[in-house]
Parts: C-alpha cells; structure tokens; sequence
C-alpha cells in the first residue's frame, strides 16, 4: 500500500522492511501501529485533483544523518541520510520514494543534494516518456516560447522543489567548489546541463510546506496531517 494508495506510511514501511530477516518484539509493535493506521483510514486513499498543467514537478527532501544517536553511533548505517521525493503529473502524485541513501553525506547540503540527483533520475525518464506519447499526438504539449503552437515538440520545463538554499545554489550555479563541497562525486552533477537548458528548473519552497518532509523522517501529528493534506488531498 505504501507504493500505491498510501505513501503516507513510505517512511514506517520502510524502516520495518529493513528488519525482515531479524525481527524483534519491538518491531511487531510497530507494524501493529501500521495496521491500526491503516484500519483507520481504510476509507482513504490518495484524491487525484489534476490541474490543467500537463507538466511534471518534483518535491525533493533529506533528513541528514537522522537516525544517529550516541548508543549506536558504532552503528555504519546509523550515520546514513535518507532522502525522499514525491513526482506529480498536472499536480497529482505519481512516484514517490523514502529510501537511505547508499553513501555517508558529511553535511546537509550534501544529504540534500545527493536526494536532488536521486530524484532526477527518476524525473528525466519520465519525462522521455511524456515526450514520446506527446509524439504520437495522444496528447499535444505547449512549450514556454508564447509564440509556439500548442503541437510543438517540447515539454514545459519540470519544477524541482527545494528547501535548502546553498543545495539550489550547488545545483543551479557554475562555480568552483570550496574546500567543504569539492568531495561531492561528479556523478551528481548529471542534471546541470538539464538545468542549464532549460529542461529543469529548481525553486525554493518552505520546509512546512514541502511535501517531501513526509517521506524522510517521522512527524508531529499537526505537521503530518498538514503534508499529508498536502499529498493526499485529505
């Protein structure tokens, strides 16, 4: 259900999955606590209000190292990041993920970023595959240019939501890397010629309003009714 009418337990049934193999006492209470969500909401599920934008956007968070605490900071996972994403077609939720990520981020901003390079790579084939149905004319796209006829080849340009500042400037800036950034491997860099032309375009948002927050880490129950809202349309 998490990865298809409920992506608002991504996070729980995540974190569970990763005990399947060695299971304790502490982890049946939490899939109890699952299923009683779960049974609470069964009339619930995910309200598709699509907007006349056929257009595909992307919520992108992290939490950096959130799982670190003294007693098991021996623990190589405990110092991991977990990023989380959510795409939306015409403003309507279609790939979402919550995931660890593979490789120790020594800052936020690298946390952020490395979420941002993982998310892309998930958006850009998506929108390949826009392109094409739009080249078989089931459906006709409109380009940025106002003077374009509403058949012309192209996508609108897809928004990437971010709320790290010093991520959307390492994103969208041609500079050279100080000595805290220039560690950050050249495989997440695949999405600045992207950017540059125009195919992608990163905007600040506010951390309370980025649905992303909901796919990294738990909540308060005012902030994850509030996302949820927000993702779920309930």
């Amino acid at each position: 259900m998490a990865n298809n009418t409920h992506p608002d337990i991504s996070v729980a049934v995540h974190q569970c999955a990763r005990y399947c193999s060695n299971p304790k006492a502490i982890h049946e209470l939490v899939v109890k606590r699952i299923a009683w969500y779960l049974l609470s909401t069964q009339d619930k599920g995910i309200i598709l209000t699509p907007s006349t934008s056929l257009s595909l956007g992307t919520h992108i968070d992290a939490d950096f190292a959130g799982r670190w605490h003294r007693e098991f900071s021996e623990l190589h996972d405990s110092v991991l990041s977990r990023s989380g994403y959510v795409i939306s077609f015409c403003g309507c939720p279609v790939v979402w993920a919550s995931k660890l990520q593979t490789e120790i981020a020594l800052s936020t901003t690298e946390s952020e970023y490395i979420a941002l390079s993982t998310a892309t790579r998930d958006l850009l084939p998506l929108r390949c595959i826009l392109q094409d149905i739009h080249n078989l004319s089931f459906i006709k796209l409109s380009c940025n240019n106002p003077n374009d006829t509403i058949s012309s080849p192209c996508l609108p340009p897809s928004k990437i939501v971010e709320d790290n500042n010093a991520c959307i400037t390492l994103a969208t800036t041609e500079m050279h890397f100080k000595p805290r950034t220039e560690h950050i491997s050249i495989k997440f860099h695949h999405f600045h010629d992207k950017i540059r032309d125009g195919t992608l375009t990163v905007i600040k948002i506010g951390t309370n309003e980025n649905i992303a927050d909901i796919f990294t880490k738990p909540l308060s129950r005012i902030k994850f009714q509030h996302l949820r809202r927000l993702l779920m349309g309930w």
